[in-house]
């Protein structure tokens, strides 16, 4: 017996219906939260969840998706194709997650993403090429990553980027260099690096900077103080405040 395409589509969107409130409860069972505009879902959070949530069907329920919280969860490479399919996906929190350099070249896609934070997962210099792509970005989070010197070319390609965190990973004065290509960045960690003195010129010509974190760094007490002249208008986080 065939279907007419009037009732052929009722079943179909009932059946969406169906697996929709399906999915919504799994993510409940797995503790997290949900959040709705208008009806539609706009935000979803899974921190710390320990089972996987069912990431590949959130396109087809979830496309006025805005806001996504994935930390510390098992998210791998594979659900980054599905999550570049969500268009109006402009923050996504991957840090502390499984994800890798497969991973962000499926990212890379997206073209509606603004806000990454993507720190201590196991994406390399590699990686940091893919997101290069992503000329979108106000926001990159790259705390703890292994990434060196090598990915100082493709940062100064955000140029949209307000916000730079590099703590904790392998860069040192040669990729700050490269950073003033980024005229507006607004707040930039560099603490726990090996950065020195000889950044300070260019920190200095960073005129748009309001927060710059330099502690735990071989940036000295009056290089601190000279470039707090040169930056007034700049919170500067260093030892020296404290001494």
């Amino acid at each position: 017996m065939k279907l007419v395409p009037g009732l052929l589509l009722i079943f179909q969107s009932a059946f969406s219906f169906a697996d929709e409130k399906k999915v919504v409860q799994q993510i409940y069972d797995l503790g997290g939260k949900i959040f709705y505009k208008q009806g539609q879902v706009v935000e979803i959070v899974l921190n710390r969840t320990q089972a996987k949530a069912p990431i590949q069907k959130f396109p087809i329920h979830f496309p006025h998706l805005t806001d996504l919280s994935l930390e510390q969860t098992e998210a791998g490479d594979m659900d980054m194709i599905d999550l570049a399919k969500l268009f109006k996906l402009e923050w996504l929190n991957l840090y502390r997650t499984q994800v890798g350099d497969e991973g962000t070249r499926h990212l890379s896609r997206s073209k509606s993403l603004k806000h990454l934070p993507i720190g201590q997962t196991r994406i390399t210099d590699k990686g940091i090429g893919h997101l290069a792509q992503m000329k979108q970005l106000t926001y990159l989070g790259l705390r703890g990553n292994k990434i060196t010197d090598k990915s100082a070319p493709h940062l100064a390609k955000l140029i949209h980027l307000e916000g730079l965190y590099l703590g904790e990973t392998q860069v040192t004065d040669q990729t700050v260099h490269k950073l003033t290509q980024l005229t507006k960045l607004e707040k930039l960690w560099l603490h726990d690096l090996l950065i020195s003195d000889d950044s300070l010129n260019s920190l200095a010509q960073m005129k748009s900077l309001q927060e710059l974190h330099i502690y735990a760094t071989q940036i000295s007490p009056t290089g601190f103080q000279d470039l707090q002249k040169s930056l007034p208008r700049c919170r500067i986080i260093h030892e020296a405040l404290i001494r």
